[in-house]
């Protein structure tokens, strides 16, 4: 209880700080700024295209795992093993999915994934962000915001995307992850 009133009275000053600092801290740099001078160097950044990720694990409360009968109540968590161009394995992803809402425009269901990301090589990515459902199973790329919270680029930003290479089977993705630091 004494918690909740804490966090009642912090809430305001905590949305003030969010929304001063945060557009100058996630911003992207200007293409004239001399923090994209330092984009030169490869241990700046990490370019990973051509994923396939496998799913390990999936858990949902909607018994159809294809994703064509979606329900706003719908939340599930999913495991999967991330894969390069050659077939070599490079990572683990953790996350889940949770409908939001049905957009009134077009009535797509409008979902958040959240996930962490640990890749072999000491990086671990925390992304996440609104899905339109319909067309992730259609087969469109999502794509939402990622951030590096360990290892060799903690701090790097930039974005995660995936889809399904098979609209009929949400079982392996398609996917890419692009992160860098300033």
């Amino acid at each position: 209880m004494v918690l909740q009133v804490l966090s009642d009275r912090l809430s305001p000053l905590s949305d003030a700080v969010r929304s001063r600092l945060l557009p100058l801290l996630a911003a992207p740099p200007r293409t004239v700024s001399d923090r994209v001078g330092a984009l030169k160097r490869p241990n700046r950044s990490l370019v990973l295209r051509d994923l396939t990720e496998k799913v390990v694990s999936y858990t949902s409360n909607n018994p159809d795992p294809t994703g064509t009968s979606p329900t706003e109540k719908d939340f599930a968590t999913v495991e999967l093993e991330i894969f390069d161009a050659e077939g070599s394995r490079i990572g683990r992803t953790k996350g889940a999915g949770r409908m939001l809402y049905r957009n009134p425009g077009d009535e797509h269901f409008i979902a958040y994934f959240g996930e962490e990301i640990t890749l072999d090589d000491g990086h671990v990515i925390r992304a996440g962000g609104l899905v339109d459902d319909a067309r992730l199973t259609a087969g469109e790329f999502a794509s939402f915001p990622a951030v590096v919270v360990a290892g060799p680029l903690r701090g790097a930003i930039g974005y995660r995307q995936f889809r399904p290479l098979v609209k009929e089977s949400h079982t392996t993705y398609e996917s890419a992850i692009v992160l860098y630091r300033k």
